[in-house]
């Protein structure tokens, strides 16, 4: 087709860009129904996105105040656009229960294939009722029907004793925020542990947020060394040696490392170090019996070493005495 006029070429590039941005939000639409899966859920709490009403809200009444000369911008309101834009459906988007597809469902419980909202939340109790599944005192039991290991840990713990019999205790999402449901860092526990472990209130020993920052940052170096016989006991074997040996270690080192996160649970601080320290020779071994190079880790000195120096201590002392 041959365009014989400017307002003709016009007419064609507005229809030609209409045409793409027509096509892109129907591949859009049709992506997103993909991925809902039929949820109603995700269906309806999708459109509760961020900075949208909210922030218009907020927008006018900055617009508001400006027409009458009123110095004012967003960041008066910050805070609030803030709160407001990780709503429940954004934070759980971008959390991993959402890569899985764990929907609100798992834990709310509700009819997820209604097509009302009524309906989807005719069998869903308010978050203060005993019998809710996110009431306070029954969230382990509702986290637990997917994270089996981990509840069973935490049912042998202090913290699981006081939730039962009085709120202030620790649960599931005291470390895992609802609807985010991140793993905390090493240097994010202290802060968190402290509300009740600290000298002021002497709630519980004060001793304990340093412990299990130390704890998980040994657990994090565990990863590493676990890494470093992966590679040692990899280019062994392409060398053509023998690694049977070298890869049981490391298997006993995966083993003791799979059970990391669970036995975290137990808050059994002691016996957790040991396990990781465990590990961690397993990985020391595997990597020297492939590589033949001494672990870097530091070692305790063997008894007989020890020994002798003791006995040349005694002899220093009663020559000097």
């Amino acid at each position: 087709m041959f365009l014989k006029t400017n307002d003709q070429k016009k007419i064609y590039v507005k229809m030609l860009i209409a045409c793409i941005i027509f096509g892109y939000f129907i591949g859009v639409a049709g992506a997103s129904n993909l991925d809902a899966l039929n949820n109603s859920c995700v269906n309806c709490h999708k459109t509760l996105s961020p900075f949208t009403d909210e922030q218009k809200r907020f927008n006018e009444i900055r617009l508001n105040h400006t027409e009458r000369n009123i110095s004012c911008s967003l960041e008066c309101h910050e805070d609030v656009i803030r709160k407001k834009a990780t709503d429940n459906f954004q934070q759980w988007s971008d959390s991993v229960h959402s890569n899985y597809f764990v929907t609100c469902d798992a834990c709310h419980g509700g009819n997820s294939g209604a097509k009302t909202e009524a309906e989807a939340h005719s069998t869903m109790k308010n978050v203060n009722d005993p019998n809710s599944t996110v009431y306070f005192k029954n969230i382990p039991d509702t986290c637990g029907k997917c994270h089996v290991e981990e509840l069973t840990h935490f049912k042998n713990t202090m913290h699981y004793q006081r939730l039962k019999a009085e709120s202030r205790a620790p649960s599931c999402i005291t470390c895992h925020s609802p609807h985010t449901f991140k793993v905390l860092k090493a240097s994010e526990l202290t802060p968190l542990c402290s509300v009740c472990h600290n000298q002021i209130d002497q709630i519980a020993i004060p001793s304990v947020p340093k412990d299990a920052q130390n704890a998980l940052e040994k657990a994090n170096e565990f990863k590493d060394e676990v890494l470093r016989a992966k590679n040692a006991v990899a280019v062994a074997k392409a060398a053509g040696k023998d690694v049977s040996s070298a890869q049981m270690d490391l298997d006993k080192a995966i083993s003791v490392m799979n059970d990391i996160p669970s036995l975290w649970h137990g808050f059994n601080l002691k016996d957790f170090d040991q396990q990781v320290q465990n590990g961690i020779n397993f990985a020391d071994k595997a990597q020297y019996k492939a590589s033949g190079v001494e672990p870097t880790v530091p070692r305790a000195p063997a008894p007989g070493i020890a020994l002798l120096l003791a006995i040349f201590g005694i002899i220093y002392l009663i020559r000097k005495w």
